[in-house]
């Protein structure tokens, strides 16, 4: 008896898929997909940990921010908040310029804050704000690094 594809019914198919060709394509996209998976993984992590660094209102926002901002200053290249919320337009939403201020030191305002950014003056322009990691930023992202496999 025939199939609809006119072989013989419980026949063996032709081996078309076994071309090294194939294989070798299946394989590559396997491993993108295993590595995308990994950086996933990785990036889960990352922000699991500062989700348990920080306090129980931390946003994905925030993290993300924050994640930003350390990346800067540990390259040396403090940035500012409007250049943060530059970097990540369309990431992040426009909430960010005030709720960021619960990553900086804790204050009469906002007791509540982790203390993992500090604003610095820029010594020509008193008037710009970077933000660099405190002490206490640079250990959560060295340890948040170390969680996801980074450090």
């Amino acid at each position: 008896m025939l199939t609809k594809s006119g072989t013989k019914k419980g026949a063996a198919r032709p081996p078309s898929d076994d071309k090294p060709e194939n294989i070798m394509q299946s394989k590559k996209k396997t491993d993108a997909l295993f590595k995308s998976v990994g950086e996933l993984a990785n990036l889960s992590a990352f922000l699991l940990y500062l989700a348990e660094a920080g306090n129980d209102r931390l946003t994905i926002n925030q993290a993300a921010f924050f994640l930003i901002a350390a990346a800067a200053d540990a390259r040396g290249v403090p940035l500012t908040m409007g250049e943060i919320m530059e970097r990540g337009e369309g990431v992040l939403t426009q909430s960010l310029k005030t709720t960021y201020k619960v990553l900086l030191e804790p204050k009469k305002g906002s007791p509540s804050a982790v203390n993992w950014l500090t604003r610095e003056p820029d010594p020509d322009d008193e008037r710009r704000k970077y933000l660099k990691l405190t002490p206490q930023g640079r250990k959560v992202a060295s340890a948040a690094l170390l969680a996801a496999g980074r450090a």
